[in-house]
């Protein structure tokens, strides 16, 4: 185990060799390049507090990128920051339905990979302010992006709803008076296209206007025979738009903006490789003993048994195609629109306010067991509608020796997700109808003791109030195997409550050493509603619910500026207690998965990255982290876990290093090699809590590498790139359920070529 006290002797060593970079020569690193302005790194601005400040001003833990970098990095889908940032795992799984598109995101081992409004997402994603209630659809394409911001720890003072682990704020692109142009496409394997454009600028005197757009299109790379298709394609079409209005010489400002997506693909690229022959009361065990004429299941095992249809086994096995003959897709239709106003009161004292409306329409389907017989089978038909308003206020007094944040919070949202379910013994109807509430009112004040020290501390006050509908009833069963009268309640259909009111405080104190250096230290807390398990069988008395979760984390960290703005390193250590956590677990007795309060746990580790611009044209990154979580205690009924369980989805080391060099090519432009690697050490796959073998990923890099030409003007670039250059099929998702008894699995698509165009004015 990897104690406090180990991670604070490596955080001063890291400290201590910065120091030392410090004094090294600037003439010796500078050899062969010039001292100029534009060989220093980028000036990076964040809003992670709720005001615009200098990333290395910033006293907590974040990652932070401007849309150019995610150019240069070749990232033009969210979920790929995650090879770049230390301690974040930005996952696309189909959870236990068909969707194609659903965030599971894990910040320092914290999150949650299921969609379903019964429970809430660990870690927030924010847009231009505003939250996203729902991780249905939330990996989707960047195409007007200016900056991503990723959060760690929990952010309990300013931040919305549930963002327990930490947030992910992304800004988009803001409409002003310089005129903008860009366009792009990108073709590549599998038939990719990718086309993308963005206009901007003044429409009138004060008045300005952004339109941008995408069409993203591949081909799936799982052949399903069955259903004349290929799982894990994209076909998604996106439009946004804004008006902003900022009059001359005015203190208002505002902003409207709205936005479309529609989302649709054949379904999630999963396979089933494998069944486990000791789960003797599953579905496949009840479905190889039928097809055995009620003898012995394991004759459906045997290599004679290949070729009958009706057995469950090896025929189905593999890593590149699903045997599925049921009805398998997904189809998401999201939209929002928003109004976002500021007025400065004072010179130092700003008001702003943030409404926002979006609505999720979704069905999908996925026949789970990918064969031809009827084991499992899910379809979803999920709808949400939010609406949110925050009044934030923003200002400085004392001679600016003191800025405060203060303001109000109100979010609702409402809708279903109806699922229906057949096994092979029972058809039935579940999940139900959702209607939350939530209040809350903060406030982050930081003072200057003294010319160095800032004391900052924050509270949120938080009123989460949850209505639950279960709409859940047997359609028929399968006799003799299973009797139940058709129209019987599953779970009484009354409405259930989850109410909760809670404090969130955070303190934090900042020493500037010096104009470059800075030392910090912070406590927070942070907490995630609690909910329902939605996906009820066999029947129960009430719906089995779960209480909230809680965190208690201590962070220290530092900033470091040096060789004349060539060097930024920053590092971090945290320790997190972590209670009550919400965790999907199985449990012979149910068919499915369900959530549960499973215990305690702890959570240790650090950060540390570095940018390094050494001069001549050369670009330098890397990034290192450790999440060291264990549990600590496990509650009564908890089923498939052992103190000694790792965390699923959760890597205990995430490295990557990326470098590139801009070689000038006079009037024809500049040539700009880029090439990056990544690496994840082991982890867990599975969809609930169980750590079976078959569904751990072994620890894995990635190699990405392009070459970018741009025109003297910077008004043309063609780009030539590949992806995975290894071809590592490392594992993305996996799922196993005793009740059922096979494993399912997705992969990585593999190594990818594209060739990308762009235009910019």
């Amino acid at each position: 185990m990897i104690s406090t006290a180990w991670i604070k002797r490596r955080l001063l060593s890291s400290a201590m060799i910065a120091a030392a970079l410090c004094g090294v020569s600037q003439e010796a690193l500078a050899q062969g390049a010039s001292t100029e302005g534009e060989n220093e790194l980028e000036v990076i601005t964040v809003t992670a507090r709720r005001q615009t400040e200098n990333l290395q001003s910033t006293p907590i833990s974040i990652t932070a990128f401007s849309g150019d970098r995610l150019e240069a990095q070749g990232i033009t889908q969210v979920n790929r920051i995650q090879d770049f940032t230390p301690n974040l795992t930005f996952a696309n799984i189909p959870s236990n339905s068909g969707i194609a598109s659903n965030a599971a995101v894990y910040i320092r081992g914290i999150g949650q990979n299921d969609f379903a409004p019964t429970v809430e997402p660990g870690v927030g994603i924010y847009i231009d302010g505003v939250y996203l209630g729902r991780t249905a659809g939330g990996v989707f394409d960047l195409i007007d992006v200016n900056s991503v911001e990723v959060l760690r720890g929990p952010q309990g003072t300013l931040f919305g709803r549930n963002t327990i682990g930490g947030a992910i704020n992304l800004t988009t692109v803001q409409p002003s008076d310089e005129f903008k142009l860009k366009a792009d496409i990108k073709y590549g394997t599998d038939d990719r296209i990718n086309v993308r454009g963005m206009v901007s600028g003044p429409i009138a005197e004060g008045i300005y206007a952004k339109v941008s757009g995408g069409l993203f299109s591949q081909d799936g790379y799982v052949n399903a025979p069955g259903l004349g298709k290929k799982l894990g394609n994209q076909d998604t079409k996106m439009i946004r738009g804004a008006l902003r209005i900022a009059p001359i010489d005015s203190r208002f400002e505002a902003t409207i903006a709205g936005d479309y997506t529609r989302d649709k693909s054949n379904g999630a690229p999963v396979t089933i490789s494998g069944i486990d022959p000791t789960a003797t009361g599953s579905f496949v065990t009840l479905q190889n003993f039928i097809a055995s004429g009620f003898g012995n299941p394991a004759d459906c095992l045997t290599a004679a048994a290949v070729g009958n249809t009706q057995c469950y086994n090896q025929r189905l096995y593999s890593k590149d195609s699903n045997y599925s003959t049921g009805r398998t897709f997904s189809d998401l239709e999201l939209w929002s629109a928003s109004l976002t106003a500021s007025y400065d009161l004072t010179d130092e004292m700003q008001i702003k306010s943030i409404t926002a409306i979006r609505r999720i329409n979704g069905t999908f389907a996925q026949d789970r067991d990918g064969s031809n017989l009827p084991i499992n089978h899910v379809y979803d038909d999920f709808t949400q509608k939010q609406f949110s308003q925050e009044f934030q206020f923003t200002g400085k007094a004392l001679d600016d020796r003191l800025n405060w944040v203060t303001g109000l919070y109100f979010f609702k949202e409402k809708g279903k997700d109806l699922n229906s379910i057949d096994f092979l013994v029972v058809s039935a109807e579940s999940g139900g109808y959702y209607d939350y509430k939530n209040w809350a009112a903060f406030a982050q004040l930081g003072y200057k003791l003294t010319d160095k020290l800032t004391l900052t501390g924050g509270l949120r006050y938080t009123q989460d109030r949850k209505d639950y509908l279960p709409d859940q009833f047997v359609k028929s069963t399968l006799a003799p195997f299973l009797v139940i009268p058709p129209g019987t309640r599953i779970v009484p259909l009354q409405t259930v409550k989850a109410d909760v009111n809670k404090w969130t405080p955070m303190v934090n104190l900042s020493y500037q050493a010096t104009r470059d250096f800075m030392l910090y230290a912070t406590y927070s807390q942070g907490f995630k509603s609690g909910g329902y398990t939605q996906r009820i069988f066999p029947p129960e008395p009430s719906l089995p619910s779960f209480k909230p979760e809680t965190v208690d984390s201590y962070e220290a960290g530092f900033k470091l500026m040096a060789l004349d703005n060539r060097l930024r390193l920053n590092g971090a250590a945290f320790y997190t207690d972590y209670k009550d956590m919400q965790l999907l677990v199985a449990d012979a007795t149910r068919v499915g998965p369900f959530i549960t309060n499973a215990g305690k746990a702890r959570i240790q580790g650090f950060e540390l990255e570095t940018n390094f611009a050494p001069g001549d044209g050369w670009r330098l990154n890397a990034a290192v982290g450790l999440t060291d979580a264990k549990f600590k205690q496990l509650d009564a009924g908890v089923q498939g876990l052992t103190l000694d369980s790792k965390f699923v989805y959760v890597s205990k080391w995430t490295v990557s290093a990326s470098g590139e060099k801009e070689i000038g090519l006079g009037d024809n432009g500049s040539l700009t090699p880029h090439v990056d690697w990544s690496y994840r050490s082991g982890f867990f796959t599975n969809a609930n809590g169980i750590n079976n073998p078959e569904l751990y990923q072994p620890g894995y890099s990635v190699f990405n590498g392009n070459v970018r030409w741009q025109s003297d003007s910077k008004t043309f670039s063609l780009t030539f790139g590949v992806d995975n250059i290894a071809d590592k099929k490392f594992r993305t998702f996996g799922d196993y359920q005793p009740s059922f008894g096979f494993f399912m699995q997705a992969y990585d698509r593999g190594r990818q070529y594209y060739v990308k165009a762009g235009f910019s004015l």
